[in-house]
Parts: structure tokens; sequence; C-alpha cells
């Protein structure tokens, strides 16, 4: 059944609410505050109805005509619908109603700056990864769904990422090789304009399969190396590509500073953000808001290879970094190597146990960096003022996990003194914070 509605705002997750007639929630994906439409439901549940779109009778003028030809049936790439030039402003109107949800409605326009676009808004991604279907022809799942939506290029990759692409499905070896493949993955090394492939298979390789991922790997100047890893066995192969020797193949890229560049590596595999342009301009964020001088020790929960605290470590006193990550470990302790940066120990240590010990041997820091994966660090929160940092550089991905740690660390002395949405991620409905937090004078 089919019914009109008014999209009264966005929420977390991209999604737009409106309300029936018996003020019932209506929960729909692509559409924008104030548009008329006509959603079908989906799902009824005791507090909202999950529609679908129908049709959009009065549109907004922020939307505009997505360019992908995968729109729709591809899972990502869910804002392609809305002009370029308002997404940063409509995803911070999105936090902007979770911290209200979260009870800082009146405070936050005391502390919320205004977001910071991305400069391009396609071909940035510097890793993607396809699933492959049963045909043999790699692409992205569709939404909340398994099923694969094949595609020959993506407009979020880089140019090398689909010229790779473009390389290996096109010429006979894929063809010998396809039936094996269960997911692939391309990441640009940006400093060297090379890939490295990584192929996912659903069992080891024979002798002769083999040697065609060896043909694959030297089969075209693009590819800096490709690792293969099976079911069940973990990586069984590392191949070289044409213009590479056999040392294990890294991801480079630089970093750049205002005293000079940072050359940075990391392992295929181990994490590194996406887009490399508001990586720079967060890391400048970063800098800008640390209030450390030149005898301060900084402390980087989750350090991983060094990508905020390296940038840090020329203007401090010393930097302590973990990871939970080996290979993350591996990579920073590179890094400080690579950049002779003395003042930094990296040891490999999850979140919560680095911080207890630390707590419990009475360490001292200036400055607490927090940079958690989606699901935030609420285990840690108890353990900080016991270090005594006189700020937090909070850095997530996830608003309703920030804003539920925000309310933690508040109940233990912070207070949020400036926050700001960064559209790391053009053309979809996530995006990254970074709050700073200084801890309170009174109590």
């Amino acid at each position: 059944m089919a019914f009109p509605v008014t999209i009264e705002k966005l929420i977390i997750g991209g999604q737009g609410l409106g309300h029936l007639p018996d003020g019932k929630v209506v929960l729909v994906p692509g559409v924008l505050p104030e548009e008329e439409v006509v959603v079908a439901s989906v799902d009824s549940k005791k507090s909202f109805v999950q529609a679908r779109l129908v049709d959009v009778v009065k549109p907004s003028s922020l939307r505009t005509e997505p360019p992908c030809p995968y729109y729709g049936k591809c899972g990502g790439c869910d804002f392609q619908y809305v002009h370029p030039a308002h997404q940063a402003e409509l995803k911070n109107r999105i936090l902007q109603e979770q911290l209200h949800r979260s009870g800082f409605g009146s405070r936050y326009p005391s502390f919320l700056q205004p977001p910071l676009p991305a400069a391009g808004s396609f071909r940035y991604r510097q890793r993607i990864r396809l699933h492959v279907d049963q045909s043999g022809r790699p692409g992205f799942l569709r939404h909340q769904s398994h099923q694969v939506e094949p595609i020959t290029s993506c407009l979020l990759a880089r140019p090398e990422l689909n010229d790779a692409l473009s390389f290996l499905v096109s010429g006979p070896s894929w063809r010998k090789i396809a039936s094996l493949v269960d997911e692939i993955e391309l990441l640009l090394s940006p400093e060297d304009e090379k890939v490295v492939v990584i192929f996912h298979l659903s069992r080891k390789t024979r002798p002769a399969e083999k040697k065609i991922f060896r043909e694959i790997a030297a089969g075209h100047e693009l590819i800096k190396s490709v690792l293969v890893f099976a079911a069940g066995a973990g990586m069984i192969d590392s191949l070289p590509g044409r213009q590479c020797g056999p040392e294990k193949p890294l991801l480079l890229f630089s970093l750049p500073l205002p005293d000079g560049n940072l050359r940075m590596t990391v392992e295929p595999g181990g994490f590194s953000q996406v887009n490399l342009e508001q990586n720079e301009n967060l890391i400048g964020l970063l800098r800008d808001w640390a209030m450390v001088n030149k005898t301060g020790r900084v402390l980087d929960l989750f350090c991983g290879m060094g990508n905020f605290s390296l940038p840090l470590a020329g203007s401090v006193g010393s930097v302590t970094g973990m990871d939970l990550q080996r290979s993350a470990i591996r990579s920073a302790v590179r890094n400080a190597e690579i950049n002779a940066i003395t003042n930094c120990a990296f040891s490999q240590n999850s979140s919560l146990e680095g911080v207890r010990q630390l707590a419990e041997n009475g360490e001292k820091f200036d400055l607490v960096l927090l940079d958690p994966p989606r699901q935030g660090c609420a285990e840690v929160i108890a353990f900080l003022p016991a270090l005594a940092a006189a700020q937090i550089l909070y850095i997530s991905c996830d608003p309703a996990t920030l804003c539920r740690d925000l309310l933690l660390l508040e109940k233990q002395g912070y207070l949020i003194e400036k926050m700001k949405m960064v559209d790391m991620f053009p053309q979809t409905h996530h995006l990254e914070t970074i709050v700073s937090l200084k801890v309170s004078l009174v109590g």
C-alpha cells in the first residue's frame, strides 16, 4: 500500500523521517527534507514504518540526478541523489539531530563548528573491495542483500583502481581463475601510483592456477603486487609485479606538514583512511587543536600505523601509541624509523588493557588521542581520568557511538570544547567527526 508523506528531516543512517496521519513515524531512504513523496511500506514495527520510495511529488532543490549507472542497484553511494555542494551541510544536520537526541540539544550550537566539505566528490577512494558472483563477474553487494551487482568501474574509486580492474577482468587469465575467486581487493599506493591486488579464493591454488596469478602480477605495469589468500589457509602467495622486487609489498603515501612531508607506509590489509585529501585536512585540524607543548606527553590509544600520532611527534615531547593489530604496529614503527622520529614508542596491545596498565602504573599524559572503530570506546573511558590528560581529541566515524562516549566522558569530568564534521565519504551518508574535550576545572 502506497501513501503520501512529507519528509521532515534526515536522521542517522541517511534516512528521511516523516509521520503518518495517526502520528506514526515513517523512515524512508533516498529522500530530502521538505520533499513531498509517495512511499510504500516495507516493514511495520511497533513505533515506526520502514518504507521505500515510490515517487517524488515535490522534489527538493537539493536533489540531483545520480551520475552512476549502478545507482539504486549497488548498495553503496546512497547520497548520489544529493547535489554535492549540499552533502556536507546535510550530514552536519544529521550530526546535529543525533546530538539533539542524545541530550546535547541546547548546547551543541556553542561547540559545533561549520562542516569541512570535500574538495572532490568522486574518484577519491584509495581502496575498493569487490565480490565475485557465480558467473565470475566482480561487483558490489546490493542494498541489504548478498546478491552481487556486477560493475565495470566505480565512480568513487581512483582512476588507477578502475584501470587495474579493467585489466584484470578483460583478459583470458581471469576466465581461467574467476570460479576460484570470492572477493578482490584493489589498493592504491599513492606515492608510486601502483595497485596492490588481493585475491580471496575459495580454496588453495593448484600449480597451473598459481602460474596464472603470476601472469596477472606481471601482466600490467600498474600492478605492484598480487597477494593470494585461500579460505582457511591465510595468505598462500605474494607475487611481485613486473617492476617490483621480492620485498614485502607496502602502500606508500606522504603527509604534507609545515616543516616537510612525512613518508608513510601501510601493509596491504592494514587500515588507512580511504580519502587521502580529507585525511590530510583532518590531520591539519588535529595539529591545530592539539594543546600540548614541546615537553608534552601524548597517548594514542588506537594508533594504527601512526596516522595521527606521527604528525604530532615533531611538536611534542613524546608519543606512546598502541593498537591491537600487529601489522599496524609494524607499520607505525617502520614509519617512525623512515622519518627519523625517535620520540615515539609503539606497542601491540588492546586499548582497554593498555589504558588499564598505564593507569595502574601511574603514568600521566597531556593529550589523549581516541580514534576507535565504529563501536566506539566506552570500555576505556573510566580509566582516562587517572591519566590526568588536560585534553582529549576524539575522532569518530559513527555519530551514535560518539554521542554515547561523549556523555560518558562528561561524567568523567571532560567538557566538549569544539566539534567539526569532516566529509570523508562524499556520495554516502557516512561522516567523520573530530571533537576536542578539555578537563573541567570544577569538581
